[in-house]
């Protein structure tokens, strides 16, 4: 199977597991794929990748890794495509939805 069906395959397989609730089984195949796209330097890839792992740290309520993994992602595609498309666009909204989830956990604690 080439590197791109492998790649492909596991990020399916990880968004399978995290829409059973199996997060470590999501995370590691996520995981693994982003790895091999790293490698390939497949930043298309890597950047849909971790757009998938930081909503399944979202699902988790890990809001930092969630937003960390959001804005990298964010900001590959922006870099290639001008940012005008639709995973930027739903990336942006994952982040908006993370960043006032943690912001409104912060104004109950104050």
């Amino acid at each position: 199977m080439c590197a791109a069906k492998v790649i492909g395959s596991l990020n399916t397989q990880g968004m399978q597991a995290m829409a059973r609730g199996d997060f470590m089984n999501a995370e590691f195949m996520l995981h693994q794929a982003l790895r091999k796209a790293n490698a390939l330097g497949a930043e298309g890839y890597t950047a849909k990748i971790q757009n998938n792992l930081a909503l399944i740290f979202a699902a988790q309520g890990k809001n930092p890794q969630a937003t960390e993994l959001f804005a990298a992602a964010l900001e590959v595609l922006e870099r290639r495509t001008g940012g005008n498309n639709r995973l930027c666009d739903s990336i942006r909204r994952n982040l908006a939805a993370v960043s006032g989830h943690a912001e409104n956990k912060a104004a109950h604690a104050a």
